[in-house]
């Protein structure tokens, strides 16, 4: 299963990076995670810093194990980070699953097409 997580750093308690720490990229801190990452279950693909977003790191992986997913989201956050982990599909499987679980939801609009099409052939 393919995944994603969003990484920032925690802000102190008044929303200001502290100041011992000056932002920027932090290849020691960012490398150390994508290990530890690893450690709970994690293949980690690539790790990007992103500009002009409310996060500074995206990191794009795989797991095995559906549960390494909150196993790295626990690990950001313990680790100091404000983070968000999600489940990753490629466009192709997407789409399947919107028709499935339409196919779920409204059952019955397929027979709604169908009375549609007897209507226009009327």
């Amino acid at each position: 299963m393919q995944f994603v997580t969003l990484v920032r750093l925690r802000p102190g308690s008044t929303g200001i990076l502290p100041i011992e720490r000056a932002p920027g990229i932090y290849e020691m801190e960012w490398s150390r995670l994508s290990k530890q990452m690893q450690l709970v279950g994690g293949k980690i693909h690539t790790m990007l810093n992103v500009l002009g977003n409310d996060y500074d790191l995206l990191v794009i992986g795989e797991v095995e194990d559906p549960r390494a997913l909150q196993r790295i989201d626990a690990l950001c956050k313990q680790e100091g980070f404000v983070a968000k982990t999600h489940p990753a599909v490629g466009a192709e499987e997407y789409a399947r699953l919107v028709h499935e679980v339409a196919a779920i939801v409204h059952p019955l609009d397929v027979g709604s097409e169908r009375l549609d099409e007897e209507r226009q052939q009327a």
